[in-house]
């Protein structure tokens, strides 16, 4: 069970307010593809609204793909967060973190999943199906939800991040 956040989201609204209204932009690869399965049913379950992005088989497919789907969603605030899912949640990291706006971590442990909300501001959390077992993803997905960003001197560091995005955007543009 998802358990009310203690401080207000970064939007300024009430988590347990908001929980139910979330919306939850999901997509994994082939390898991802039955961990990320389990995952909606249980978001669904909560009364979290999903966009699965897809894949929709264990075929083989192209992880950037879906990574890509998933965090232009969140980028352009059609979905409140992210959640991706491959073999190991790198490589849906790694692509997921080229969209400007993002920032995707990839977490294996409840801490991880606590911090990477509350001093990250992480809006994409990528989990690898081949390194956890499907309790402990459920126990991540619940706590990064539940996890509201702290702000203060995180804030200043999540706005740094945000101005080496547009450095980099700026540079592109010139050449």
């Amino acid at each position: 069970m998802i358990e009310p956040a203690k401080r207000s989201m970064r939007r300024g609204k009430n988590y347990r307010a908001t929980m139910f209204a979330m919306k939850i932009a999901l997509g994994s690869d082939h390898a991802g593809f039955e961990l990320k399965e389990r995952i909606k049913q249980k978001l669904a379950a909560q009364g979290v609204a999903v966009d699965d992005r897809g894949t929709d088989s264990t075929a083989s497919c192209d992880y950037p793909d879906f990574a890509r789907a998933v965090a232009e969603e969140v980028a352009a605030h059609g979905a409140d967060l992210g959640i991706l899912v491959c073999g190991t949640g790198i490589g849906m990291s790694i692509a997921a973190n080229k969209v400007p706006g993002i920032r995707a971590a990839k977490v294996d442990t409840e801490f991880e999943a606590e911090r990477s909300r509350e001093h990250n501001d992480a809006n994409v959390l990528t989990l690898g199906a081949s390194i956890i077992d499907e309790d402990a993803a459920f126990k991540i997905v619940d706590k990064w939800l539940a996890t509201p960003f702290a702000g203060g001197r995180h804030e200043r560091r999540v706005q740094k991040i945000a101005a080496i995005e547009r450095e980099d955007e700026g540079r592109a543009a010139q050449t």
